[in-house]
Parts: structure tokens; C-alpha cells; sequence
């Protein structure tokens, strides 16, 4: 009476009898073949270690018989899927996927050098399509930057440009010609500037007469350097309030 009410203990045997054979039925559930033959596998082993224990020796078998029809069926499934894939892909990403399809059949029998000749396809393929988006970026570039060119030139910041230009190189006069062309109204101090520059360059020619003239338009522009040399030039020459 007391016997019955402790469960058996259970034999080392037929641990790992369960164990196998819970292995062998849950292969159903399993999605990817390569888990299944693995599953499978590794009841076999287990069904090996009990010998003539129970069904074990055929339940072996089964195992053994049922895995290598999963790895046969699982990968012509694959391979199959993998061409589909790529047979369809338009993106760098449709071929990475037909790729790692193709990996999965790579070591299997058969299907090896097949797989390993469209993996090779299918990466020339995104090569290609990288070489192209590579070209098509430049192209897009390119046509932007005629079109801002393009626009610019057809606006007054283009002779803006030009003139600021010319007077960073010292082409005052025709950096004078730019501004008046852009009809930007915020020109006006930088050809003061202009004007002051080209007057203190005939100053120091000693043409008075024209440095003050040019240092005046310079002054008429806001220049307050221009206004300062004109102060000077007058005291020179003797004219105080003459010029301005």
C-alpha cells in the first residue's frame, strides 16, 4: 500500500528513451528543415545509446530514415525558393535574401555548386545595382548644380558674386560695374569701398585731384576712412570743408 504511493523511480534507460522520443515528435512544429534533421539526429543517438532497450533499435532507424528525407526535401525546397527569389528581385535587398537562401544549400550534396554559381550571380548583381545608384547620385548631383547655376546666373546675386570677386582681387572698377548691375541696395557700403581704395591708390600716385574726387563717391557710400582722408587731404591743401 505504502509502494503505491510513491511513483517509480525512473530507470536511467528510460530517461533518456523519453527524451528521444519527445525529440522524434516534436519535429512536426519545427519550421526550418535544418532544425529538424538536427532534432532528429540527435534522437538517433539517443535511441543508439539504449540498444535493445524497448523499440529503441527501430525508433532509431525512423529517426535516421526521417532525417535524411528532411534534409532531401527541405533543401530542393530551399534551393527552389532561392531561385525564386532571385528570379524576382529588382533591390540590393531582394538578392542579400536570395543569398542567404542560397547559404543555407551551399554544403549540401547536389545542390553545392549550383548554390555556390548563384550566390556568385547574385552578388555581380548587387554590384551592379550599387554602381548604378552610385551614378545615379552623381548624374542627380550634376543636375542639381546646372540647375542652381542655371538660376543663379538668372538672378541679381550672380553679378553680386562677380563683383565681390573682382574686388577681393583688387578690379575695383569692375567690381563697381557688378554691383551696379545686381541693383542690391546693401552694395552700397561695399563700393565705398571700392571707391576708397581706388582713391587712395591715386593718392598715393600723387593725383590729389582724383584721389579726392574718388575718396567723395567713397564717402557719398557711408566709407568713414574716406571721410578721414578727405579731412586731411583739406588741411593739406589748405581748403578746410571744401570737399565736404
Amino acid at each position: 500500500m505504502a509502494e503505491e504511493l510513491f511513483k517509480k523511480k525512473i530507470s536511467r534507460e528510460e530517461k533518456i528513451y523519453r527524451e528521444a522520443r519527445d525529440l522524434q515528435e516534436a519535429v512536426s512544429c519545427v519550421l526550418r528543415f535544418e532544425n529538424e534533421v538536427a532534432a532528429l539526429g540527435s534522437a538517433a543517438r539517443k535511441f543508439q545509446k539504449l540498444e535493445n532497450y524497448k523499440d529503441a533499435k527501430a525508433r532509431m532507424e525512423e529517426c535516421r530514415a526521417a532525417a535524411a528525407k528532411a534534409a532531401e526535401r527541405g533543401a530542393r525546397e530551399v534551393f527552389e525558393e532561392a531561385v525564386r527569389r532571385e528570379e524576382q528581385a529588382k533591390y540590393k535587398s531582394d538578392y542579400a535574401d536570395a543569398i542567404t537562401e542560397f547559404k543555407r544549400v551551399s554544403k549540401r550534396g547536389e545542390y553545392t555548386q549550383e548554390a555556390k554559381k548563384h550566390i556568385s550571380i547574385c552578388r555581380r548583381k548587387i554590384a551592379r545595382l550599387e554602381s548604378f545608384a552610385v551614378w545615379r547620385r552623381r548624374l542627380t548631383f550634376l543636375v542639381l548644380l546646372a540647375a542652381s547655376i542655371f538660376l543663379f546666373t538668372r538672378t541679381p546675386f550672380y553679378p553680386f558674386a562677380k563683383g565681390y570677386v573682382h574686388q577681393q582681387m583688387g578690379e575695383y572698377k569692375a567690381a563697381l560695374i557688378n554691383y551696379r548691375q545686381s541693383g542690391l541696395s546693401w552694395t552700397k557700403e561695399l563700393s565705398g569701398a571700392c571707391y576708397y581704395e581706388m582713391g587712395m591708390e591715386k593718392l598715393q600716385q600723387g593725383n590729389k585731384e582724383e584721389a579726392i574726387r574718388l575718396l567723395c563717391k567713397a564717402k557719398k557710400k557711408g566709407n568713414s576712412k574716406a571721410k578721414q582722408e578727405i579731412r586731411k587731404l583739406e588741411q593739406e591743401m589748405g581748403v578746410n570743408g571744401q570737399f565736404q
